[in-house]
């Protein structure tokens, strides 16, 4: 497992936000590399929760994360577990939902959730 660099992929996120993503003739947008990278890098990390589903259900989510309710998650959840894992539910959701990334990247909701999950890693850490 690699380290993910949170202050790098922040930034980039930070650049994104409001940047709109094209979707020409195909079955995904056109995300920048970085983008790319960001979500390769992240999938390969120990941040990822490959047991998402699981960790999702076991917050009473059984069908998915409304949009709002990620917005909310990454704006006041104290749970690194639950942004973990609804972090690890996005990067790993575009290969089901296209476009998913392209929503949360414009409207900054992954750029939040991201700045959250790093938050509180830093704060366990200390503790």
């Amino acid at each position: 497992m690699q380290t993910f660099d949170f202050e790098k992929n922040i930034a980039v996120l930070a650049s994104a936000k409001g940047q709109p993503i094209s979707w020409p003739a195909g079955p995904y947008p056109a995300y920048p590399v970085a983008i790319l990278a960001l979500a390769q890098n992240y999938f390969k990390s120990a941040e990822f929760d490959r047991n998402f589903d699981r960790t999702l259900r076991q917050h009473d989510f059984y069908e998915g994360v409304p949009e709002a309710v990620v917005a909310e998650i990454a704006a006041s959840s104290d749970d690194y577990d639950l942004v973990r894992a609804v972090l690890s539910a996005i990067i790993r959701g575009e290969k089901y939902t296209p476009g998913m990334w392209q929503v949360l990247v414009e409207n900054g909701i992954l750029l939040d959730l991201m700045s959250r999950a790093y938050q509180l890693k830093k704060s366990e850490i200390k503790s």
